[in-house]
C-alpha cells in the first residue's frame, strides 16, 4: 500500500483494486508452480534447484527481456506458458490504458497508452483475456501436482490379505472349540455306553 503511490503508478482506485488482483493471481500461480517442482522433484535439495531454474526461464519470456514478436517461432509456445508474462502484461494494460504523453521537443516519443503498449506487444489484448490465461495456467499447474503425487503415491499391502490374516486364528479357534466340544460329548456318552453292554 506504500510501494504503489511512491512509485507515481496511476492512482485511481480501480487500477489500484486491479493491481492487487493481478498479483494476487500471480501469487497463487507461482505457489502452484512450486507445488509441482515439489511434487516433482525426488527431495527437497533438488525442488530448491530446479524451482529458480524453472522461473528463470518463465521470467526470461515473460516480456519485459524478450518482446514475443522477436521471440524465435519455435520458442513461441514458452510466452503462452510464462505466469510472469500474463501477469505482466495485464499490469501493463492497467497501468497505461488511457494515458496520454507529451513528446519531447523534437515530437518524439510516444503520445498515448495504447503506443507503450503496442511498442510492448500487448495492444491486441485485455486484462480480462490475460487473467483468463493465467488461470489457466494456475489450473494446470494444480492438475500436474495432483497427477505426479497420484503416479508417486507409496504401495501399501491389499486390506483383503491383511483381514484374511486375522480370519485365520479366528478360524482356527473355532476348530479347536468343535474339537472341544466333540470330546466332551464322547466322554458324556462312554458311561452310558459301559453300562448298556
Amino acid at each position: 500500500f506504500m510501494v504503489y503511490p511512491i512509485t507515481g503508478l496511476n492512482p485511481k482506485p480501480i487500477r489500484f483494486a486491479r493491481f492487487l488482483g493481478i498479483l494476487t493471481l500471480e501469487s497463487f500461480t507461482a505457489a502452484a508452480l512450486g507445488l509441482a517442482v515439489g511434487a516433482a522433484a525426488p527431495n527437497a535439495d533438488a525442488a530448491v534447484a530446479i524451482g529458480p531454474a524453472v522461473m528463470l526461464v518463465w521470467i526470461i519470456f515473460g516480456g519485459y527481456y524478450a518482446n514475443s514478436e522477436n521471440i524465435p517461432s519455435a520458442l513461441r509456445w514458452l510466452p503462452r506458458c510464462s505466469l510472469i508474462k500474463h501477469a505482466f502484461e495485464a499490469l501493463c494494460i492497467n497501468e497505461f490504458a488511457g494515458l496520454e504523453f507529451q513528446l519531447d521537443e523534437g515530437g518524439r516519443g510516444m503520445a498515448t497508452g495504447e503506443d507503450v503498449l503496442s511498442w510492448l506487444s500487448f495492444g491486441h489484448t485485455s486484462i480480462r483475456k490475460t487473467l483468463r490465461s493465467e488461470a489457466r495456467i494456475l489450473g494446470f499447474y494444480y492438475w500436474l501436482t495432483y497427477c505426479i503425487l497420484r503416479a508417486g503415491k507409496p504401495k501399501f499391502q491389499q486390506v483383503e490379505a491383511a483381514a484374511a490374516v486375522q480370519e485365520a486364528p479366528a478360524a482356527a479357534a473355532v476348530a479347536k472349540a468343535g474339537e472341544v466340544d466333540d470330546a466332551a460329548t464322547a466322554a458324556a456318552t462312554e458311561p452310558v455306553l459301559a453300562g448298556s453292554s
